[in-house]
């Protein structure tokens, strides 16, 4: 049951990054910055479960290549997400015994979104989706912003998840006695 409750609440996590990716305006060039992968990042910092993290993963590149402002975005924002998982589901599997939870919710944000930013911008240009002038310009503008950008919205969050998840497992264990 409780991994039902976890691919739930990753579900809601992402519908609020998908209404936060698609109303974000754009900073000058066709990217904008990417909100969705904040709260990629709370479900791969939350569940410790890694098919929950890959199934985040898979369901939020899907979920920002359909409200990408980027025409021809949908696959790079797949190859994005897919990629930027996998190396952030490693990292944190590697950190966590190493640095407090709340100190690698402000680092994976910071690497997640660098990481993912690269990782599309390369991908489209890749695929000819932008032209490679566009790059330094879109990294500067969209990236950038939307680092500073995640790493407060997941530290925020993540300690208000973390608050609930200790209430929520306290209710259970009092009800179940």
């Amino acid at each position: 049951m409780k991994n039902l409750r976890d691919f739930v609440l990753a579900g809601l996590l992402l519908a609020i990054g998908v209404v936060l990716h698609y109303i974000t305006p754009s900073t000058g060039t066709p990217v904008k910055p990417d909100f969705l992968l904040a709260m990629l990042f709370l479900c791969l910092l939350c569940f410790e479960d890694v098919k929950v993290g890959f199934v985040a993963g898979l369901a939020a590149g899907v979920l920002s290549g359909l409200t990408t402002s980027v025409p021809g975005g949908f696959l790079p924002n797949l190859i994005d997400k897919i990629i930027t998982t996998a190396v952030l589901i490693a990292l944190i599997y590697a950190l966590k015994r190493l640095i407090n939870m709340y100190i690698l919710s402000i680092v994976v944000p910071i690497v997640g979104t660098i990481i993912s930013g690269l990782v599309f911008l390369g991908a489209a240009i890749a695929l000819e989706v932008l032209p490679a002038e566009m790059f330094v310009g879109a990294f500067v503008t969209a990236v950038l912003p939307a680092t500073v950008g995640n790493v407060v919205l997941v530290a925020l969050l993540f300690g208000a998840l973390k608050q609930t998840g200790r209430l929520y497992q306290r209710t259970t264990r009092k009800v179940s006695s």
